[in-house]
Order: structure tokens, then sequence, then C-alpha cells
């Protein structure tokens, strides 16, 4: 049987014995305002092959109820308490059957052929480990990712075009540090190898952490420009008190866990002082409460460092590049990135800004 899906990136699959198995996982959370579009758009992608698994964290609405509604057949994991994102996902990876493990937002929308581009490109080459698309906002006005580059002064990840009203704006590489979180796709096999998402983290640079592990093994990571997704995210979300604290508190553990002993000793105290001096500077500016979120983030780190550096002796033993060849120069943020960067986290919002740090 030949299967054609069309479209400029499709791939031809001779027999459905070739076709992946796709497993969609997407953690609920009080979803009931969203969760129906997800659902929705899934039902509606062009891939004869796919598994759906919802994984609920404890929510307290009618989030399940709408689930049932809409896919009455699908597979629900019920955790009896809010496990973050990271755990909720692992929960679901591991009652999973695909080969192809597809992680998504509960508030985001796929394209039809989300899936195509993105399968084609990662069974054209088994180097690649994880594909994620391009997230547009839900109005589709303006562009949330291309993809994120890396930032080694702080340790952020930098969604890159965030803002922007191009939404053609496209890196001159495929290959990108990490996909945006909002729906990637990771090989099960490398999934399992680097130990899933780090449960620790709960929410927020999951998808960073989890991409920089995958590095260090040795996968590549890039992006399908055909793959669209709409995600209902405000500009302003990444920069909320809460936000800020979860996002510098996990990059500083990210960091600990994934560098090289050189590069922790340099990157880690650097990371460390721009937060310090980032802290002082948003309270001169008036902005108490993400200065308070920022310096707990600083000592939520410390406490957490004995059991993370524990951890780090287990990652380090699937690393297969250096630092260096992790680090590569072209899923690095310039120069302009970080300056964007540097000012746009000092704004209320990101109404101007054209990145973001996830």
């Amino acid at each position: 049987m030949r299967v054609n899906f069309g479209g400029e990136e499709s791939h031809s699959w001779e027999s459905d014995v070739e076709v992946p198995l796709v497993s969609i996982i997407v953690v609920t959370y009080n979803g009931h305002d969203s969760v129906t579009e997800c659902l929705e758009s899934i039902s509606r992608l062009r891939w004869p092959k796919r598994e759906v698994i919802i994984v609920d964290n404890a929510s307290s609405d009618s989030t399940l109820e709408q689930v049932s509604r809409i896919m009455p057949t699908t597979r629900v994991i019920r955790l009896p308490a809010n496990r973050g994102y990271g755990g909720g996902a692992n929960a679901g990876a591991r009652e999973a059957k695909g080969e192809i493990l597809l992680f998504a937002n509960q508030d985001v929308s796929l394209d039809e052929r989300f899936l195509n581009g993105i399968i084609s490109m990662m069974t054209a080459d088994n180097s690649i480990g994880i594909c994620g698309g391009i997230v547009i906002a839900w109005d589709r006005s303006w562009l949330v990712s291309a993809g994120q580059i890396f930032e080694r002064l702080t340790g952020y990840g930098i969604d890159y075009g965030f803002g922007s009203s191009d939404l053609n704006l496209r890196r001159k590489t495929v290959d990108v540090f990490s996909p945006n979180g909002a729906a990637f796709a990771v090989r099960r096999k490398v999934f399992s190898e680097i130990g899933g998402f780090d449960e620790d983290l709960f929410m927020y640079f999951e998808e960073t952490d989890l991409a920089w592990r995958a590095r260090m093994a040795g996968t590549r990571i890039v992006c399908c420009s055909s793959s669209l997704v709409r995600h209902k995210i405000d500009q302003r979300r990444a920069y909320i008190a809460l936000s800020r604290y979860y996002i510098d508190r996990n990059s500083l553990l990210s960091a600990t866990k994934n560098y090289g002993f050189r590069n922790i000793v340099i990157h880690v105290p650097v990371s460390l002082g721009v937060r310090m001096a980032g802290a002082v500077i948003l309270i001169l500016s008036g902005r108490g409460d993400h200065a308070r979120s920022m310096t707990m983030a600083i000592c939520d780190f410390l406490v957490r460092f004995p059991k993370t550096w524990k951890k780090r002796a287990r990652i380090q033993t699937t690393r297969k590049l250096t630092d260096k060849q992790v680090m590569e120069k072209s899923v690095l943020a310039g120069p302009g990135n970080i300056v964007k960067a540097f000012y746009s986290s000092l704004l209320p919002n990101t109404k101007k800004s054209r990145i973001a740090t996830q």
C-alpha cells in the first residue's frame, strides 16, 4: 500500500509497516478552556498511525469531561497529584507504544500536516533525535518561535523570532539548540537513553534541558519550517514573576547537570552574577516582585545544588560530544540576541521585543 500525504516536505511510504506509529502525549491541568481546540486539531491530523495519551495532573475543573466528550476512546492517565509537565509527560511516555513521541501542550492547535513534515525529516535522517515546528500566536498575528538558540552568559534558551510580525521568518539553518516546547517530536530510543524529562524542574525549561542532554548524547535537534502550530500564549507570560522564578532556577540547575566541569566553573558563577545584578536593577526600576522571584530562584538553586550535582554524574555518562561540539556556533545566540534578551527582560512585557527567554 502506498500512502502519499502531499506537500513540499511530505514523504511517500511504501507500506503501512513502514509508517511509524506516533504517540501523541498531551499533559493537561485545569485546561477546560483550551483543551478542546487541542484535541480537535489532533483528530484532524493527516497521519494514519497514531495513538493519543492524555495525562491529567489532578485537574479540579472539567478538563477530563471535555476529553471524554471529544475523544471518548482515548487513553487517559489520571495522576493523583500535580507532578508538573515533566512528570506528566514521563508518565505518558512510559505507556506509549510509538517509536516517535510527540509532546504537545494543552493550549495548542496543530496544523493538519504538522506531523508530515516532522516525521519526514526524522525518517530521512537517523541522526535527528528531536524535531520541532514553527510556533505562531493563536490569532496568527506574530511569531512565537522558529526554534531556540542558546545564550551562554545567562544560560537561557531564546526563541528565535519571538514577537516578529513576519511569520515567514526562519533561521538560515534547520539546526537549533532546542525546539520550542509547545509541540515537538522525540525518538523514543533517544528519550529513553537520556532519561526523559527532569521532573525536578516541574515546569519551564524542560524542553531546553531535554534537548541539551540529547545534543550531549550526539543527536541532532532541528526545526521543520513547514510544521505549524498555534499557541495560546501572551507575549508577557514569560515575564510574570512566577515564570521568571522557574526559568531562572531551572536554567541554573540545567547548566549544573549538563556542562562539563570546566564550563560549570566558568558559566554557572557568571550566570549567578548576572541574576544578582539583574535583581538589583529590578529593585531600582520598581519591580520588586520580579526581584524577589529572581532572588528566590537563586536561593532555591543553591538549596537544590547537592541533589543536582549527584544527578549530574549519571547524566555525564551519556555524553558523546564535548561542550564545544554541543555549543556549536550555529545554535548560539549572537551579540545582538544577547542585547535584546537583556533589554526585554527588564520590561514589563515584550510587545516591542522580537525574542524572549524560555
